[in-house]
């Protein structure tokens, strides 16, 4: 017969999960590694249809299908299309920033650290994705909801707000009309030439580019400074 605290301990045992249970232990949420891992792999797969074959092309459900996961989960984390559009940029961005140093962290004097910034420009925007990105800006840009809203919420923007960093730690006044004008000179032109409009730059020539947009911003800062 068995002892009272054996008796106990059996019914203090939860009983064998039922098929029920189990699944609904399987459809319980993933731990947490398991969740970010899956976001990633949306992400990285809403890149490569975003970049390949523009906004217009890209459907949730194709996402889904290319990250190996259900529309159910995909739609866990991101509620539409420009949700994910915007998450798919920023992870770009994010890797463009952590692959290039800060401007003034290369070198401290204006002139060098603005050539350094340019050349950090064209080698992101010259790359194969971000000219991909750039077409799709140029061509599908209305197309899209909020695009500022989303590019800026991306972090798009962090190449020029390095650069007027780097104006700001010199004493440069409107430092954020300026860096904006230096990326349309330092990258903007090369970008359009290697889109097809026009003869496409090769590196001689995008490297005049670039210290044609160096020249003319310190000469705009030296006009800016105080009793100039």
């Amino acid at each position: 017969m068995p002892s009272p605290r054996g008796a106990m301990s059996a019914r203090l045992r939860p009983p064998p999960a039922t098929g029920e249970r189990r699944r609904r232990q399987r459809r319980g949420r993933p731990p947490r590694a398991v969740a970010v891992a899956l976001t990633s792999q949306i992400v990285e797969a809403a890149m490569r249809c975003f970049l390949d074959d523009g906004y217009a092309a890209t459907s949730l459900e194709r996402v889904a299908a290319l990250a190996g996961v259900s529309k159910r989960t995909l739609y866990a984390r991101f509620r539409d299309k420009p949700a994910l559009f915007g998450a798919a940029v920023a992870a770009l961005i994010e890797r463009w920033r952590a692959r290039y140093p800060e401007p003034a962290a290369i070198a401290r004097d204006l002139a060098s650290a603005l050539d350094a910034a340019g050349a950090q420009m064209q080698e992101a925007g010259l790359s194969p994705d971000g000219l991909a990105l750039f077409r799709l800006l140029v061509a599908e840009g209305p197309r899209v909801p909020n695009l500022p809203g989303i590019l800026d919420a991306a972090g798009a923007g962090v190449g020029v707000e390095r650069v007027a960093a780097l104006l700001t730690e010199h004493g440069v006044a409107e430092p954020m009309v300026l860096a904006e004008q230096f990326k349309r000179l330092a990258i903007t032109e090369p970008q359009m030439r290697a889109l097809g409009l026009g003869a496409p730059m090769d590196a001689p020539a995008r490297a005049i580019c670039l210290r044609r947009a160096v020249t003319t911003i310190l000469a705009a800062a030296d006009a800016r400074q105080p009793g100039a």
